[in-house]
């Protein structure tokens, strides 16, 4: 009697085992298919359209990105042309102030600094 609840207690615990273990095999290939479904298979459905709004949203994503790019260009672009119109201003207002050093007049306020005879 005591050998039969022996082997009635081993097959038991071999059963749960066994039960665990197909339990935890399909917990990992659900997250390995979960992991690489989206890699791979995302993919072949973006050349014939059927991502719905996740494949519209990329393509948002992507044309907004395109027109940023576009735009911090043209303001790296804006931002050099201001630094050389200010060096340009520098330069004509130490000529300005170099040649009335040499003629001795001076700038009416009211005419922007430039002298009129």
């Amino acid at each position: 009697m005591a050998e039969t609840e022996a082997v009635e207690l081993q097959e038991k615990i071999w059963t749960y085992t066994q039960r665990l273990a197909i339990l935890f095999i399909a917990f990992l290939a659900g997250l390995l298919v979960g992991l690489i479904k989206p890699l791979a298979v995302a993919p072949l459905f973006r050349p014939i359209g059927i991502q719905g709004p996740a494949g519209q949203l990329q393509e948002q994503v992507t044309q907004l990105g395109d027109r940023v790019a576009v735009l911090v260009k043209e303001r790296d672009t804006l931002k050099s042309q201001l630094a050389i119109l200010d060096r340009d201003k520098k330069e004509v207002e130490r000529q300005l102030q170099d040649l009335q050093a040499r003629t001795g007049t001076q700038a009416e306020p009211g005419t922007g600094g430039v002298v009129v005879e």
